[in-house]
């Protein structure tokens, strides 16, 4: 692999006029802007209305801007997000002598240099499940994301429908394994035990080496934390970039120049690049489900029919989303993938109904819309991209893994992992983790309704850490954040014992929440997911349920 430059940022600059003879004292709404007058009448600050957390479109209530999409909400006295240290940047002004300010509007986007259009030969592309896609180029091969088996987030995600049996030999024979963030459902080590430890594994090189500690502490010893933007080539004409979420989270997707078709993975990214991206893509494949969060289900401050309202609204917004990449990248063709996934365990049943997802037939019409070609991802067509067309060639004889058991895996957590006040109090104490953040850990049976062992006081502020009982359970102190957390037992006591991402249990839907004030606290929740991780944790335990259907399976003794 050889670093060949960076993708060049182009930029197109326009001016826009903002009248301000109706402004008034405080804040004022325009179409694309907040602008905050003083009391001398003098312009204190002018900001976009971009979210910058998912890309979405913030709305002035009162002191704060609120994001329909995820609920986040911006002080727009100190531009915090969430009392948070995310803050939103001040746009540039300029006053003019009639009293109007202006304000340059940049069209920005991605170009490679070393894209020659005039020279397309074909590459192979095959979706295979969820996040996982096949990339044939040049006898070199790439292989994203790989789940095939299993569950994630601890029993709370299952594949929605089985993997390919080729899919082992894929994922065996690929030259390169991309894996996108840490998440179990793209970083999932049952699957990667498949593979030799010294296969090559590219990651992108975020600051915390989330996905890096995860890999060196399965053994993986060939792993490239990549520079995002940066460009480097597999074999010649086969070329990727990895490119960063725009929000504060470890996340990134993946721009790839094969034979000068140019492909873009976005995966689970909000805002990706800051939709800094490349125009006139052959081929752009982002996620479209929603419901890939605890939030708003498993958060118990909201009622049913709250819970109900967000969940649609959030459908509605991914289905923006996705708007928005075709407009910002206007590609030839494109595919719905990495929301393939389904909460099978009977204890999850609550969430099974209420979590609501796009299916990929909704996007059909809006890409028509933005007058780019819809395909439907398929585990058994190959596609070739040629000339700028991509053909769909039915694969023969496909075979698929069989569906596997929850309960095997749930009873094998509950044996496995017993909670233990004392651990948990020596991993809070050990965190690192300082703010005015109370969290109240209550370790509950599956189903959130009996307390199952000693409950957990952790005072950040002043570093206390105790056992309570239910009648101390507080739920609001001054000037603290304050949190009850019910987590069903054995997945605490995993995530305890083996520092794992507490967004596993969040996302997985784990857990339920009630706090004060409702609002995300992303400090918290972003120092146990990306910092308080250890390099000797690992994602999985001893025992596996597909271990048995692979080898049962005829081509496995072929490529073992």
């Amino acid at each position: 692999m050889i670093q060949l430059g960076k993708l060049k940022t182009v930029s197109s600059e326009t001016t826009i006029e903002i009248p301000t003879k109706d402004f008034k004292i405080g804040l004022n709404n325009t179409e694309n802007h907040i602008i905050k007058v003083d009391s001398n009448l003098e312009i204190d600050y002018v900001i976009d209305k971009i979210c910058n957390h998912a890309g979405g479109k913030l709305i002035l209530k009162g002191e704060q801007a609120v994001c329909p999409m995820h609920d986040w909400k911006l002080n727009l006295e100190n531009l915090c997000y969430n009392d948070s240290h995310i803050s939103k940047e001040k746009v540039e002004f300029q006053k003019l002598e009639n009293g109007n300010i202006s304000l340059k509007d940049a069209i920005k986007r991605l170009e490679n240099p070393f894209f020659n259009p005039n020279k397309k030969k074909s590459v192979a592309v095959r979706w295979i499940n969820h996040a996982t896609v096949y990339i044939e180029c040049n006898g070199i091969s790439l292989i994203t994301d790989p789940w095939l088996f299993g569950p994630a987030f601890m029993t709370g995600w299952w594949l929605k429908s089985p993997s390919p049996t080729d899919s082992i030999a894929l994922l065996k024979n690929a030259d390169y394994v991309y894996i996108s963030h840490n998440h179990p459902d793209h970083l999932h080590p049952e699957t990667l035990a498949l593979l030799k430890k010294d296969t090559k594994i590219i990651v992108g090189n975020f600051t915390s080496r989330s996905c890096e500690k995860y890999l060196k502490s399965l053994a993986f010893t060939n792993v490239s934390a990549l520079d995002f933007n940066q460009i480097y080539e597999l074999t010649p004409d086969f070329q990727i970039s990895i490119l960063k979420s725009g929000d504060f989270r470890d996340d990134s997707g993946i721009y790839i120049n094969a034979n000068n078709n140019q492909l873009l993975l976005t995966v689970d990214c909000n805002f990706l690049n800051s939709h800094v991206l490349p125009m006139h893509v052959d081929l752009l494949m982002t996620s479209f489900a929603s419901g890939a969060s605890g939030f708003p289900l498993c958060f118990d401050d909201y009622s049913l029919a709250e819970k109900r309202k967000i969940s649609k609204r959030k459908k509605v917004s991914m289905r923006a989303a996705v708007v928005n990449y075709l407009q910002h990248t206007q590609p030839k063709y494109y595919i719905p993938y990495a929301g393939m996934f389904k909460e099978y365990s009977e204890r999850d049943a609550f969430i099974r109904t209420h979590n609501l997802k796009n299916s990929p037939d909704d996007f059909k019409g809006i890409s028509v819309a933005q007058n780019v070609n819809f395909i439907e991802a398929q585990s058994d067509v190959l596609l070739t991209l040629q000339n700028g067309h991509i053909h769909q060639n039915k694969l023969p004889k496909v075979t698929y893994l069989e569906k596997e058991d929850p309960n095997f895996y749930i009873n094998a957590y509950k044996k496995e992992y017993l909670f233990s006040a004392e651990k948990t109090i020596h991993y809070l104490k050990n965190s690192g983790f300082k703010d005015k953040q109370i969290v109240q850990l209550i370790p509950t049976n599956s189903t959130f309704d009996k307390t199952e062992s000693e409950i957990i006081y952790a005072d950040f502020h002043q570093q206390i850490f105790k056992t309570i009982s239910e009648s101390e359970l507080i739920s609001f102190k001054e000037d603290y954040k304050v949190m009850k957390l019910s987590v069903r037992s054995e997945v605490i006591a995993c995530v305890i014992e083996n520092k794992l991402p507490w967004e596993d249990f969040s996302i997985g839907f784990q857990m339920r929440v009630l706090r004060n004030p409702n609002q995300y606290e992303s400090k918290f929740w972003y120092h146990f997911t990306n910092i308080y991780t250890s390099e000797e944790n690992f994602r999985y335990s001893p025992y596996c349920g597909s271990c048995t259907i692979i080898e049962q399976n005829p081509i496995w003794n072929k490529i073992k």
